[in-house]
């Protein structure tokens, strides 16, 4: 960034905290100091302690905090977390809360941009709480995180829940071998007649019903979400975070529901 970017003190503590106590060994702290040009005259072995130290000695000489801004992208380079994806959001997320009282915060592609200035703590909060964790917090099926990932991360919750409806459909298909998409693959696998899918034995009311009931919220969440977010555009149907977890939730309850289904047959 072109801007000078000062932290506080506060901030600095804050930041050695999440990298000297959450992510880095004491070597790996050596060799990025090393890296970025920063000296290390802090004579502590506390590893936060010694970034505390660093840092702060820096800012002073620098009259500015940006090389701080280099260390960051030097931990939390993305290519860094190609093989744990969930760990760098979190990461990436908790940084941000603190980045957030300076006015900028660290995107996804490893580059930093101006935001509004947090002033209060439900500000900051705001950069912190990410919807990944509290859909893993519900137990969401990992094949609805599969689908929508992407979206998630960019908090494009609109397309997020047009993704994982579509994974439903996807499911069916890959289980069944069917061709067909939406209501007319639904009523096809599971009907109670000549199904390909099965909640159950279909041999009482009961059991048949259930069987009724899946296929109708199979259907219901197709029309409900899948339908409108391809026909409806995106300004007129907002979806907030909230109502995207109530969604996916649903989602994913059908997920573990299929899951659950015995295949019967299976289209030649």
């Amino acid at each position: 960034m072109a801007e000078v970017i000062r932290f506080s003190n506060g901030q600095i503590t804050q930041l050695s905290h999440l990298f000297g106590d959450k992510i880095m060994t004491g070597s790996e702290i050596t060799s990025v100091l090393n890296r970025v040009g920063i000296q290390d005259n802090s004579h502590h072995s506390t590893k936060w302690r010694r970034l505390e130290y660093t840092f702060i000695e820096r800012q002073e000489t620098d009259k500015a905090g940006n090389v701080i801004l280099r260390f960051i992208q030097e931990v939390l380079a993305p290519v860094n977390y190609v093989q744990n994806p969930d760990a760098f959001e979190e990461l990436r997320s908790e940084l941000n809360g603190i980045l957030s009282f300076s006015g900028i915060q660290y995107r996804a592609d490893g580059q930093f941009e101006k935001i509004s200035v947090a002033k209060t703590i439900g500000d900051a909060q705001k950069r912190v709480q990410n919807i990944l964790p509290k859909l893993r917090q519900r137990g969401v099926h990992g094949r609805v995180l599969k689908y929508c990932n992407e979206e998630l991360l960019k908090e494009n919750y609109f397309h997020a829940v047009f993704e994982a409806t579509k994974s439903l459909a996807e499911q069916v298909r890959q289980m069944t071998n069917l061709k067909e998409d939406g209501t007319a693959l639904y009523d096809k696998a599971f009907s109670t007649s000549a199904p390909y899918l099965v909640l159950n034995n279909l041999q009482t009311e009961s059991e048949k019903s259930q069987q009724k009931g899946f296929c109708l919220m199979l259907k219901g969440i197709n029309s409900m979400v899948r339908n409108v977010t391809a026909h409806t555009p995106k300004i007129k149907w907002i979806i907030e975070e909230d109502e995207a977890i109530d969604i996916l939730t649903t989602i994913s309850f059908l997920h573990k529901n299929l899951d659950n289904c015995q295949v019967v047959r299976m289209e030649q």
